[in-house]
């Protein structure tokens, strides 16, 4: 979260600034999040869009939003990716001030918060002996996935990545166990997942970032090294890969679409050949997903390397 809100920079600090940094922004955090469970969910998350929309664009991750914006929209005009750039953090806001409502948001019954739509007939919500891997990005609210997975009686573990910041890494776990999910830190993830899997626990993943060990596939036209952990996990254990998709309806109320399972086309292709094709269609994917609604894009990290960066960005 340092790097949300300081950027790259921080990590030339000493270790005692850093510590007290750390302190600094676990405070301003704990008692946004204090004064968020007071209010009603749609109020909390108004007040965060409010502030972040405001704050946000003047910090030092919005050269890195500007920069993926002229990636994956080149024909956008200055004055577009400004309202972008303050609508992207704004739901940021939203996101940070909804975490003492996970719970809340996720609730099953009577004015519930979560449209979910399921398409097709996916094995994993009608035999509960079967497993499915899932993945999602980071648009609107990506958190509340674990939770509507759950909501449909399924058990689920997912991956996370701890924080550096370890005072908001036990605010954000904290929070997080509201969804009813495992949570498995991502340096134990390999052999955890297999586990998981083998013993009928669905697992659920983020994958849109870049990761240093994946391969380059193609997303926006440019290559980006991508995970190809779900694509393998579901081939190995001959489990459905189901993207699901987070779209904001108004305040904290989402639609939670559950698509139809990813699956490679070529019956004659080699385990490696299948890994790839699926994996390029989850990007393309998301790729459609933020073409739709570029607002609810948490694009803060660098996406593609710098060499490769689009002419306008800066």
């Amino acid at each position: 979260m340092a790097k949300l809100f300081l950027g790259s920079k921080h990590t030339d600090w000493s270790p005692r600034l850093l510590r007290l940094l750390w302190a600094l922004e676990a405070g301003v955090i704990g008692l946004l999040g204090a004064l968020a469970r007071l209010l009603p969910p749609d109020a909390a998350s108004a007040t965060g869009r409010a502030i972040l929309s405001r704050l946000g664009p003047r910090l030092d991750k919005t050269r890195h939003i500007r920069r993926n914006l002229n990636i994956a929209f080149p024909g956008n005009s200055a004055a577009e990716n400004d309202r972008l750039v303050r609508a992207i953090w704004g739901n940021i806001g939203s996101i940070l001030t909804e975490y003492p409502h996970l719970g809340r948001i996720c609730r099953k019954g009577p004015g519930q918060r979560l449209d979910c739509v399921i398409e097709g007939d996916p094995a994993v919500f009608r035999d509960s002996g079967r497993a499915a891997v899932f993945v999602t990005a980071h648009l609107a609210n990506w958190e509340l996935a674990a939770g509507a997975v759950v909501q449909q009686g399924v058990p689920l573990s997912v991956v996370y990545t701890r924080l550096q910041n370890p005072w908001m890494d036990r605010l954000l776990y904290r929070a997080r166990t509201a969804l009813g999910c495992g949570l498995v830190e991502r340096d134990q993830a390999a052999r955890e997942l297999l586990r998981c899997l083998k013993k009928g626990t669905s697992v659920g993943l983020l994958v849109d970032q870049r990761v240093d060990t994946g391969e380059p596939v193609p997303f926006f036209g440019r290559d980006m090294l991508t995970s190809t952990t779900p694509a393998l996990l579901a081939l190995r254990f001959d489990c459905d890969l189901i993207p699901i998709q987070i779209q904001r309806l108004h305040g904290a109320r989402y639609r939670v679409i559950f698509h139809k399972p990813v699956v490679a086309t070529r019956d004659d292709a080699g385990n490696a050949e299948k890994i790839l094709e699926i994996t390029g269609k989850i990007n393309r994917l998301f790729e459609s997903w933020i073409r739709e609604r570029p607002q609810e894009w948490m694009c803060t990290k660098r996406r593609w390397p710098k060499d490769r960066q689009h002419p306008g960005s800066n």
